[in-house]
């Protein structure tokens, strides 16, 4: 056949037969990579719904597990029973454990929450007013949010109190008016008990770590209260001796004062120091302080002390102390001049008669002749002399018996009662009395003597 071609159908043949296998194998390479391009694509795609779906899935578990949660801390599905509970458990949180005052707690009408057109609970507000301190407005935040409870605060007003000082002149008592709008949601399908107050009394038990937690946090508020009164300025006072001993290292006391009680104050030198190597010892948060100054010559010496505190803003106060060193002056021992001794009337006291009454006792007659008194005494009777009690034991005809200070002592006419171991001798013959007749002393009687 090929005999018959024409060199140029020759040709001709030779080039289709050669083009066509190459065309058909291009076409066909061509077609497979468009196939396995397709198939990649399929497959991301594939992957991609794959990871979408498992994403949904996750969604709603996690979804699920937020609805089971929400269930679980949404008041009882009855909201007209579960409100009054609930207005009783913010009532002892404000009132009877946090210790405000409670000035109105009042209910608002209830709502329907709702999800496209299915109601799925119901929303009730509450206006809360009550008056507190700062630290009990920050415990009061604290543990109402501490509660496992789907309720919020959705607005909260604070207005700082105020009072007057003087006739015009107003200041802040620390004291804040607090208005809350509080919001609270029961789920139709809310797994909570009528008991569920019970609960919310048990989670507000705090720990003790919890407790000090708060404390501690509430501290931190406090101390940056804008609300509060302004702070006030620290004052500090040095007392020194009137002047030291020159050359003799002295020690002077600082006090420092703060009508804000919770303010830590900081004692320093102000400016230039007179006297090299002066310190200020204080411990921190210490309201006194000490100034360790070394000895120095005659003189008087000045330099400034600044206290300050930590309050918001911080404030301080400057104050001047004077410091006088004197030389030291020879000191004149004076001569201990001995006390003169002590005046006894026992020196000048004596028995000026030993006689016996009408009733036939004895007495005996005692002159104290420096104060002019005269004691007239039987047997047990007693007298003072020198703060001290002198008892009659017994009387005899030539002395008398007396105990004194636990001692018993005889004493005669011719003796003084000072000393009566030592007897003065030649006592004055008018002050010795002698023994009358009983027939005198009879007669005295019947005038009305003096003898009892």
């Amino acid at each position: 056949m090929f005999e018959k071609l024409t060199p140029r159908e020759r040709v001709l043949a030779y080039a289709v037969g050669t083009i066509l296998p190459i065309a058909f194998v291009a076409v066909v390479g061509l077609w497979f990579f468009n196939s396995l391009s397709q198939n990649e694509i399929d497959r991301e795609a594939l992957v991609t719904k794959i990871g979408e779906e498992e994403y949904d899935m996750a969604v709603g578990k996690k979804a699920d597990r937020r609805r089971a949660y929400y269930e679980s801390i949404s008041l009882p599905s009855d909201i007209d029973g579960a409100s009054n509970k609930y207005l009783a458990w913010v009532k002892g949180l404000v009132r009877d454990d946090l210790k405000l005052k409670l000035k109105m707690l009042t209910p608002n009408d209830s709502t329907p929450l709702k999800v496209d057109s299915k109601v799925v609970g119901e929303r009730k507000s509450y206006t809360l007013a009550m008056d507190g301190t700062l630290d009990d407005l920050t415990k009061f935040l604290s543990c109402f949010y501490r509660v496992e409870l789907l309720h919020r605060i959705n607005s909260l007003k604070i207005t700082p109190q105020n009072e007057m000082v003087g006739s015009k002149r107003k200041i802040r008592n620390g004291i804040l008016s607090i208005v809350a709008k509080i919001e609270v949601l029961s789920l139709t399908s809310s797994e909570a008990s009528d008991e569920f107050i019970d609960q919310l009394k048990r989670e507000i038990e705090v720990e003790d770590d919890w407790t000090k937690e708060l404390d501690a946090m509430a501290n931190a508020v406090v101390h940056r209260d804008i609300f509060g009164p302004p702070n006030n300025e620290p004052t500090v006072s040095a007392k020194p001796a009137r002047s030291y001993t020159s050359m003799k290292d002295v020690t002077v006391s600082l006090s420092g004062k703060d009508a804000d009680t919770d303010d830590m104050l900081k004692f320093e030198f102000a400016g230039d120091l007179p006297i090299d190597d002066m310190e200020i010892d204080a411990k921190e948060g210490s309201r006194s302080a000490k100034l360790i100054i070394p000895g120095q010559e005659a003189g008087t010496y000045s330099f400034d002390v600044i206290v300050s505190d930590n309050g918001f803003p911080a404030k301080s106060t400057t104050e001047t102390v004077r410091v006088v060193f004197k030389d030291d002056e020879p000191r004149v021992v004076k001569p201990v001049e001995k006390p003169a001794p002590a005046f006894l009337n026992a020196k000048e006291t004596r028995i000026t008669a030993i006689v016996r009454d009408r009733s036939g006792d004895w007495q005996v007659w005692i002159n104290v002749r420096t104060t002019g008194e005269r004691f007239k005494l039987k047997e047990g009777d007693s007298f003072d002399l020198d703060k001290k009690k002198w008892f009659v034991v017994e009387i005899r005809p030539d002395d008398v018996v007396f105990r004194v200070d636990n001692n018993q002592l005889t004493v005669e006419p011719a003796d003084v009662f000072f000393n009566v171991d030592q007897i003065p001798q030649g006592p004055p013959a008018e002050e010795v009395g002698t023994q009358k007749p009983e027939s005198e002393v009879e007669a005295d009687e019947s005038l009305k003597s003096d003898v009892s």
